[in-house]
């Protein structure tokens, strides 16, 4: 018995830091914000809106193309953004234009991400405050370059520990009850 209680403990210990990050990670997005820089008369623009909407999860700062055509500037020099195409969606170092379904799976993923690792950086307010933004493109490619671990392979891990243990334990009785 002495054996299960140690093998257990271990396990959970072990696991512990894995299942605090899943834990953590099931925050709520509104920390991570969404810029979204639209036209009115723009098909996508109204669609991306509407989606958009629809997560209320996900905090977003509507801008008129109109009414920041300095701040779009900056963005797109600092961000190397060739294209004029609207909308045009931010969120941290990352970019969208245009909407579709590839990018609404891509906004959901960049959040995750961001809200997995902790390497979210806002350029944009950053960029709109006069701050240096040298930090957040140092640490985007980092982030790049690293090899983040999945959640949901961290899930896979836990469930797969504790039929681990669950098994141990099940053997050690069947061999005390011989």
């Amino acid at each position: 018995m002495k054996k299960i209680v140690f093998i257990f403990s271990l396990f959970i210990a072990l696991c512990f830091p894995i299942m605090t990050d899943a834990i953590a990670t099931n925050s709520s997005y509104k920390s991570i914000k969404v810029y979204f820089f639209y036209e009115d008369n723009c098909k996508e623009c109204n669609e991306a809106e509407d989606w958009l909407k629809e997560n209320k999860n996900i905090g977003i700062e509507y801008k008129k193309v109109e009414e920041n055509k300095d701040l779009i500037i900056k963005i797109k020099d600092l961000l190397n953004i060739k294209k004029d195409n609207k909308p045009l969606i931010i969120i941290g170092t990352k970019y969208y234009i245009g909407f579709n379904d590839k990018i609404k799976n891509n906004i959901k993923e960049v959040i995750e991400t961001y809200e997995t690792n902790n390497d979210y950086c806002d350029v944009v307010s950053k960029i709109e405050n006069n701050l240096d933004t040298k930090e957040c493109i140092k640490q985007d490619s980092n982030t790049n370059k690293s090899n983040k671990f999945p959640m949901f392979l961290k899930i896979i891990l836990i469930f797969i520990g504790i039929i681990l243990v669950v098994s141990i334990i099940f053997f050690i009785k069947k061999k005390n009850n011989k």
